[in-house]
């Protein structure tokens, strides 16, 4: 994470330097990277809360940055805003570039076309430090990635720093020369509006909330009062008995919000005032002789904290790329990748960070190589996204996987799946294919998992001269009662316009088992799903999996009376990881069928996972009622597996959603209920 050095601040200003503040910096960036490592202890990850380090590191620049300024401007009455940018650039930059210097042939290697653009454009926009805009965009798109697969989202954090590097020494040279006196009065009511504005947004729009300087002012506003008021000697009364205490406070407020926070729509908001807080009575309240001052000031914490910069650029690339390699890392898989982020940080510090911040190491000299490498890495990112990632880099595997993909319906330019079209719509706005105008309609309701098979029901429909109807949203059952508040009123939205279509065919699959038992996959061989921020929208502490059964059980069973055919797909199974990314990431690299492996996941595990499921749905009765099982397509009763991948016929795209080649099986299965023809072009 970006920081001052103090030893410039020492050099140019006298400032005097305080270990403790490394110290700190250990501390925040190891319980990131232990974050990002994702260490299991008991079925649990270890410090769910570390992600919290980044709210840590920005008090601490918060603090510097201030201290920095304000002791400039008390000593001269001036800001040196072209030499505090040029030790900026002398901070940041020489070791960014290094680092993705050093990931350029990982990249090439590892990534298929699709992601090494991705790839690519991450880097554009971390040299501009706007990666966060990138950030928030790109990983909201359906489909996106796991964020531990991108090489360079941490360098978000780097972004809001610098675009609040950019604006605050101007205002506060501002606010010093027309209203000093009320300086302290102005940063509070900025830390307040940023601080409720993140608890609104929050809510709102969790991604922007993360990623965006707005909602994160406030912490870095707390670390610039710290320095306000420590330069003012407003914490005189630190000798008194509450003042002896607050160091250890603030330090038992960090590492509780480590152990016990988990990332989830809360954050950021008034639950990271804890953290923060924690961070700032560390900072303010610093003692010679206290136990906490004395436990930062360790040695081996101030050298760590020395290398937090380098620490923090070298472990996520390296955590992704391992993660590339082997997408189920053992403990001293992860221990490896820990260790050569400590060694290259090592040689980082010496051979980049400090000569590159010495004054002996002129900027006219500096500047120009800064600026040729920064040039070689945009050029290279633009040739790769010019070049549509580089296609010919493994022709067999590119164009397998990419007929892999999930189809998405279009219709008028727009994607089906309304989910993507920004807040929920109302079912009337979904998607209709009138083939047959007067013919019984198609109506395929449900999630993202409907959505992954819309394309062969659409086919299906055409095919027997029926209509189509596309309702699907991301994340959203389209049921009633407590699991209605994934999607406010889309259930009655549905009802309302099956009566106004013509003789409709309901097609229903959703996610059950994941809106049911209101937790991630975990495959018990290693594999976990992370966390989605829709998973605890609907929660209810008052109901149970049954009761949540019940609620799908009652909204079927209303279009069941109301008449309607229905086919009900039961669910699929999961895998908890990516299918395609393991096969694009397999070491050594595939370039025939051969080398293609079986990818599975355990038949026992999914029993489990599906019984309140199964238990539902199976509670619906009716002559007109259909039922389809995914698991008679793709799991093995003799040798106890789910396939998701065998030679080369793919299943399945993504960690739960069907392939191409699944949709078609499962859709074919579909015809048989509803006694269609089944299209020729179903894939077999």
């Amino acid at each position: 994470m970006a920081r001052i050095q103090l030893c410039i601040l020492i050099e140019v200003f006298q400032i005097k330097y305080r270990p403790d503040i490394d110290g700190l910096r250990t501390i925040a960036v190891v319980s990131v990277m232990l974050y990002h490592a994702k260490i299991t202890v008991a079925g649990g990850h270890f410090l769910p809360g570390g992600y919290l380090g980044v709210d840590i590191f920005f008090v601490i620049s918060g603090y510097l940055i201030t201290t920095l300024l304000m002791t400039e401007l008390d000593r001269t009455g001036q800001l040196s805003i072209l030499n505090f940018y040029e030790r900026r650039v002398r901070r940041l930059l020489p070791a960014l570039l290094v680092v993705m210097l050093a990931s350029l042939p990982f990249a090439w290697r590892f990534l298929l076309p699709d992601q090494l653009i991705d790839f690519s454009k991450s880097l554009v926009y971390s040299l501009l430090f706007a990666s966060n805009f990138y950030w928030d965009h790109s990983l909201q798109q359906y489909g996106a990635e796991s964020a531990l697969y991108k090489p360079f989202l941490h360098t978000w954090s780097l972004a809001v720093e610098e675009q609040y590097y950019i604006v605050f020494p101007l205002l506060l040279f501002c606010i010093y020369k027309w209203g000093r006196a009320q300086l302290a009065t102005i940063l509070s009511l900025g830390i307040l509006v940023s601080l409720v504005y993140a608890q609104w947004m929050t809510g709102r729009d969790q991604s922007f909330s993360f990623y965006m300087m707005p909602t994160r002012l406030w912490e870095l506003l707390a670390g610039s009062m710290c320095a306000l008021f420590l330069l003012d000697g407003r914490f005189r009364g630190s000798d008194s008995l509450p003042g002896k205490l607050m160091p250890s406070l603030g330090l038992l407020l960090i590492l509780g919000s480590f152990l016990s926070f988990q990332l989830d729509g809360h954050h950021p908001g008034f639950i990271t005032v804890i953290p923060v807080l924690g961070t700032v009575l560390v900072i303010s309240f610093r003692r010679e002789g206290d136990w906490v001052t004395r436990a930062l000031s360790f040695p081996l914490m101030v050298y760590l904290g020395l290398l937090s910069y380098s620490l923090y650029l070298w472990h996520y690339p390296i955590f992704a790329f391992g993660r590339m390699m082997d997408m189920t890392p053992s403990i001293a898989d992860k221990g490896l990748w820990i260790a050569l982020t400590v060694f290259l940080s090592v040689l980082t510090y010496y051979a980049i960070e400090k000569p590159s911040r010495s004054r002996g190491f002129p900027i006219k000299i500096l500047g120009p190589i800064l600026l040729s490498l920064s040039l070689f890495i945009i050029f290279v990112s633009l040739y790769w996204i010019k070049a549509d990632g580089i296609p010919s880099r493994g022709e067999y595997l590119r164009d397998l996987l990419q007929a892999s993909k999930k189809i998405t319906v279009f219709q008028n330019g727009v994607d089906c799946l309304s989910g993507n079209k920004g807040p929920p719509f109302p079912a009337s706005q979904s998607c209709v294919f009138n083939y047959s105008p007067g013919a019984p309609t198609l109506v395929l309701v449900g999630d993202s998992h409907a959505a992954s098979i819309a394309e062969s029901v659409r086919v299906l429909a055409k095919g027997n001269q029926l209509n189509f109807m596309q309702v699907s949203e991301i994340g959203c059952p389209h049921v009633g009662g407590a699991l209605d508040a994934y999607c406010k009123n889309r259930s009655a939205a549905i009802t309302e316009i099956l009566e106004q279509v013509e003789s409709p065919k309901i097609i229903y699959i959703s996610r059950l088992p994941l809106y049911l038992e209101q937790e991630a996959f975990d495959n018990q061989e290693g594999m976990r799903e992370p966390e989605k921020i829709f998973f605890k929208k609907g929660f209810n502490e008052k109901s149970d999996p049954g009761q949540r059964g019940l609620d799908v059980v009652t909204t079927l069973r209303t279009w069941a009376e109301a008449g309607y055919d229905l086919v009900v797909v039961y669910p699929v199974p999961e895998q908890a990881f990516h299918v395609i990314q393991s096969l694009s990431w397999h070491s050594p690299p595939i370039t025939s069928v051969e080398q293609l492996p079986t990818l599975t996941t355990s038949y026992d595990v999914f029993k489990r996972r599906v019984a309140s499921s199964y238990e539902a749905l199976d509670q619906l009765h009716g002559p007109r009622i259909g039922r389809v099982y995914p698991e008679k397509l793709f799991c093995r009763q003799e040798s106890g597996r789910c396939i998701a991948s065998e030679s080369e016929r793919l299943y399945f795209a993504y960690d739960n959603h069907v392939s191409p080649l699944g949709a078609d099986l499962i859709v074919r299965q579909v015809a048989n209920e509803l006694g269609l023809k089944v299209p020729d072009s179903f894939r077999q």
